[in-house]
């Protein structure tokens, strides 16, 4: 018997600015910026390959020479010819002008980049005769990148089999021209750099398609893990990173799934490179190589966090989303109940902001580091007894520094709802004035979550200094020092060269 599904799930937008393609044109505009500067500083390394195809194929035995230039002839016309067909065929014109845009686009931007490096390196190089190879003369490195930046354009829509066939021959035939050269490519590296950051501009531009899993995906690869659905519900719920969902099975059960795609993963990475420009010491690891690495190790916390006894939703399954590995799902208990930032002040009592610090406890005394304990993450259930939620961003074997963000962040985000004072007295109750004391100097707005700083910046009354004070007075210890987070904060430095005079002033007012 086959069961009818209701599956209630916006119709997402056929194309999207994909973070992915941000990342990839962040990514190689650095490698292009990078490679300019090391062959500014180096000029040495510039004209690696220096000498004409042309003219090594001279040079070389008449059949070796033959062959190698109908394969790199071949290869020259298979990937414009590969993908002129596929477009044609699917009538896709739009997107062939794209293409086309971004192939000449690169072309000239990589041309253009050469020829000035050329003319800044004028007094550096020597004539061939005097026994140091300049840049070759030819079109070969705009072409490279004309090609590079039309591949990563057209890959999208590519099917699988001829993205490989693809990328395959552009680097066959950048292997047989490193073959025949010498010395280091530099112009090489700047040439498939240049084409991949203007293709991924560009499609960033006019958008990618939408590869946000359907409902029908979800339901199946639920179903692959033995789970039969009989509802499944866009949920409107905070989930930073994942996009959420309600099910409901044939038995009457109802789960939490969360879906995870490369994209999500590539905004993570985004923020991370963000945060790592413009902050310091503030505990981020290194994020994980795949999508697949990224979702077992939340799966990992999770039951981690389980068996320490932790009051958390059970992980029911983990599964992946279609036959490649661009999206994956999590499916949990669902929790009936409501998470803090949406229940009413009055509701909190000290017995549930209690409870709420002695999960944190069991987390600290195990070593696990939540690392966004906001108001979101933690959920009070029908029976008013607190859940914590989300370990997407945990860590095991945790520093001190990412244990006292989390006192921190629970510090910050409760005396939010409660005031500080009795959101530092329930913390103290169950930790202690030494945990407590100790994550002081991590109250302040650049080390807590996106949701807490933006709440703290509305209310604009400075509680985070009302917590320091809190602490100060209920431990009886002189506040430490803030730690010093940001690496580039203009205003900061401003203000203090006006308040040089003003002795009474300092971090705090800069915080």
């Amino acid at each position: 018997m086959t069961t009818t599904v209701q599956i209630n799930v916006p119709n997402a937008d056929q194309t999207v600015r994909s973070p992915t393609d941000a990342l990839r044109f962040v990514t190689a505009s650095i490698v292009a910026f990078t490679t300019t500067l090391i062959v500014l500083i180096f000029p040495d390394v510039f004209g690696g390959l220096g000498e004409d195809l042309s003219e090594i194929l001279d040079d070389t035995a008449g059949a070796v020479s033959e062959i190698i230039g109908l394969i790199v002839t071949a290869l020259i016309l298979a990937v414009p010819l590969i993908i002129l067909v596929f477009f044609t065929r699917q009538r896709d014109f739009r997107r062939l002008v794209v293409i086309v845009v971004a192939a000449l686009a690169a072309a000239a931007a990589t041309g253009g980049t050469i020829s000035w490096i050329s003319t800044l390196l004028a007094d550096e190089a020597f004539t061939p005769e005097n026994g140091t190879v300049i840049v070759a003369q030819t079109a070969y490195y705009p072409y490279v990148a004309a090609l590079t930046a039309a591949i990563t354009a057209a890959t999208p829509w590519l099917h699988r089999r001829w993205q490989r066939v693809s990328w395959a021959a552009l680097i066959l035939l950048i292997v047989i021209r490193l073959t025949l050269g010498s010395n280091l490519p530099a112009e090489l590296v700047l040439a498939m750099s240049i084409g991949v950051a203007v293709g991924s501009g560009i499609l960033f531009i006019v958008g990618s398609p939408n590869r946000q899993p359907s409902g029908e995906e979800i339901v199946a690869t639920l179903k692959r893990s033995g789970i039969d659905v009989t509802r499944l519900d866009a949920a409107q719920v905070d989930a930073r990173g994942s996009t959420p969902y309600f099910v409901e099975t044939v038995e009457g059960d109802r789960m939490f799934v969360k879906t995870l795609s490369t994209d999500e993963r590539s905004a993570d990475l985004l923020f991370r490179l963000y945060r790592q420009f413009r902050f310091k010491n503030i505990g981020d690891e290194p994020a994980f190589s795949t999508l697949r690495r990224t979702v077992e190790h939340e799966a990992l916390l999770s039951y981690s966090a389980s068996a320490a006894g932790v009051r958390t939703p059970s992980l029911i399954t983990v599964g992946l989303i279609g036959e490649e590995e661009y999206s994956m799902l999590l499916a949990y208990e669902a929790i009936e109940g409501r998470s803090l930032d949406s229940i009413e002040v009055d509701e909190l009592t000290d017995d549930i902001l209690t409870g709420i610090w002695e999960q944190v406890a069991i987390l600290r005394d195990h070593g696990i580091a939540h690392r966004d304990l906001r108001l979101a993450n933690v959920f009070l259930d029908d029976e008013k007894v607190p859940w914590i939620i989300d370990f997407g961003f945990s860590e095991l074997a945790a520093s001190d520094l990412l244990l006292n963000n989390d006192i921190a962040e629970l510090t910050t985000s409760s005396a939010l709802l409660v005031g500080p004072e009795r959101a530092v007295r329930c913390a103290v109750d169950v930790l202690g004035t030494d945990a407590v004391s100790a994550a002081a100097p991590r109250v302040q707005p650049q080390a807590l979550s996106g949701a807490t700083r933006t709440e703290l910046k509305e209310r604009g009354d400075h509680i985070d200094r009302s917590v320091r004070d809190e602490i100060e007075g209920t431990t009886g210890r002189a506040a430490a020092p803030l730690d010093h987070i940001q690496r580039l904060d203009p205003v900061r430095r401003i203000r203090s060269r006006g308040q040089s005079g003003n002795p009474g002033r300092g971090d705090d007012e800069s915080q």
